[in-house]
């Protein structure tokens, strides 16, 4: 009688040790799509070539950075990606907060939400960093912070591809 307690204890705990490891959080990161890899090496790309030509062409380079970013999201609608963007543009003496995604953005440090669909702006001398939230599910926030120089003019991005369950994510600082 001793000895089949023994072994039913032991065998209890081989079990809930061997559920332990089955529950565990995967802290796996999966390869992102080669499509939506493509798409993020697109974007870097021409983002740069708008601003360059907008500073050569002496254009209002926040106009023609956000007429970018309404065409290359429709152009990912036509090939069925449906990505989303979140952008910080770094111009003048401002910086300009875009939201093009589905949900809302909470820039921390500021403490101010953007709306999807949004723009704002603030002065570039009161930022040294951004630190934005964008949620991206209930149960997922996604922190991001970039660090805002003091010259210069760039372009930072959040780019966000759903695909029912499945996300992917790429930062461009």
């Amino acid at each position: 009688m001793k000895r089949s307690g023994q072994f039913y204890i032991f065998t209890a705990i081989v079990l809930i040790a061997y559920s332990t490891l089955l529950l565990q959080a995967s802290t796996v990161v999966p390869e992102s799509s080669k499509t939506f890899r493509n798409a993020y090496d697109n974007f870097r790309f021409e983002s740069s070539q708008v601003i360059n030509n907008a500073l050569f062409e002496q254009q209002d380079i926040h106009t023609e950075y956000e007429r970018f970013l309404d065409a290359f999201i429709s152009y990912s609608r036509m090939k069925k990606l449906n990505i989303e963007v979140f952008s910080i543009l770094e111009t003048g003496n401002r910086v300009y907060f875009s939201n093009k995604m589905s949900n809302q953005v909470h820039i921390i440090n500021l403490n101010q939400t953007i709306s999807p669909g949004a723009d704002t702006y603030f002065l570039r001398s009161n930022l040294s960093e951004a630190v934005i939230e964008v949620r991206d599910d209930v149960f997922h926030e996604n922190i991001y912070k970039f660090t805002i120089s003091q010259q210069g003019t760039d372009a930072k991005a959040v780019l966000r591809v759903k695909k029912g369950s499945k996300r992917e994510i790429f930062v461009q600082e």
